[in-house]
């Protein structure tokens, strides 16, 4: 272990040296194919897609994001529509668009060309008309692309929990034999796969 901590602070030592050779932001877009089920098959927007921004600081392999996703008031009203546990009383969610906003932390590889990474973190609402939906839930997104100097194009799914304990279950389950293969299946199944056009600073 000693063996390591002196090329460790060396590579600290020139990553606070020379902090443009390590640290990297990210401006982006993305799209989202999606499919409103509760629309007629003769509506043009039964498929439609999401839009979508993105900014990103990398430091080393370590990574944070923010992204928001321009949600159709279908969403937005499955999102925010729930069942009282105690009265079993039925609430309507918000029938307008909102912002689906998410915040995570991972780690990204670059093996030139190619990028890799993998985040979890939390996300919250936006409501058009100025209302935040008061839940915070949880995300997990994994991405690889290829970069071509100052821009690139990388595809992404992000599997989004109602809450952080949901996602918290997941990641634990990943770590018994017994459970992974249901942790797996909780994962791929709820992947949504977004393009990614990103230009890097």
């Amino acid at each position: 272990m000693k063996k390591l901590l002196a090329p460790l602070a060396v590579l600290l030592l020139l990553a606070l040296a020379v902090p443009a050779a390590f640290a990297e932001v990210e401006l982006g877009m993305s799209w989202t194919p999606f499919n409103n089920p509760n629309a007629p098959a003769t509506d043009p927007s039964k498929n439609d897609s999401i839009t979508g921004f993105h900014v990103a600081y990398s430091w080393f392999i370590l990574y944070g994001s923010w992204d928001a996703l321009a949600m159709p008031a279908f969403w937005v009203e499955q999102a925010t529509s729930y069942v009282d546990p105690v009265t079993e009383t039925y609430y309507p969610g918000f029938g307008v668009p909102g912002f689906l906003n998410l915040y995570d932390v991972g780690v990204r590889f670059y093996l030139r060309p190619l990028i890799v990474y993998a985040e979890a973190g939390i996300n919250s609402l936006y409501v058009y008309g100025g209302q935040t939906f008061d839940r915070v839930g949880a995300n997990l997104r994994l991405g690889a692309g290829a970069r071509f100097g100052f821009w690139g194009l990388n595809l992404s799914g992000t599997a989004v929990f109602a809450s952080t304990e949901d996602l918290g279950a997941v990641l634990k389950a990943l770590g018994a034999e017994q459970t992974r293969s249901w942790a797996v299946k909780q994962i791929s199944d709820g992947l949504v796969p977004s393009l990614n056009l990103t230009f890097y600073f």
